[in-house]
């Protein structure tokens, strides 16, 4: 499995774990767009989404993301696979018991990484496949010195 993504969209068909209880800090670019922000925990001076009292962002709707079209920097850029990618599971482990790390958020990025693999295992094989399929129309009648039988 490749250590970096490709660039696309992520699949989150519905998930909004990242959006439960994410302390997403606000970069410089954010804060002149007037999000609702309070004071990140573990950043001293930095501002992150602010969240109701059950830990949701003030922005997640019944729907999903409300401002998703204008959404701050690291929203837009928020990819669980690439946590997942990032952080072993003793490390994930132990962020989440520092408070630093949603578990749920590393673990689904680990399903879609099962799931990214388990497709393109699938298309390989389809090409290889194929290319036996191509290849043996080929050389019909052919010996494996070249040569016609």
């Amino acid at each position: 499995m490749p250590r970096t993504l490709p660039t696309q969209s992520v699949p989150c068909r519905g998930c909004r774990l990242c959006c439960q209880g994410d302390a997403v800090r606000l970069e410089e670019e954010d804060l002149a767009r007037g999000y609702e922000s309070e004071p990140h925990p573990y950043i001293p001076g930095a501002l992150m989404i602010a969240h109701r009292p059950n830990g949701d962002c003030v922005y997640l709707g019944d729907e999903g993301c409300t401002i998703h079209g204008r959404a701050p920097t690291l929203c837009r850029a928020a990819d669980c696979r690439s946590l997942a990618l990032r952080y072993d599971l003793q490390a994930a482990q132990t962020l989440h018991m520092m408070g630093r790390l949603n578990f749920d958020v590393w673990d689904r990025g680990n399903q879609l990484l099962a799931e990214m693999k388990a497709q393109m295992n699938a298309q390989t094989q389809a090409q290889m496949r194929a290319r036996t399929k191509a290849g043996s129309g080929r050389t019909a009648g052919i010996s494996h010195k070249g040569r016609k039988r």
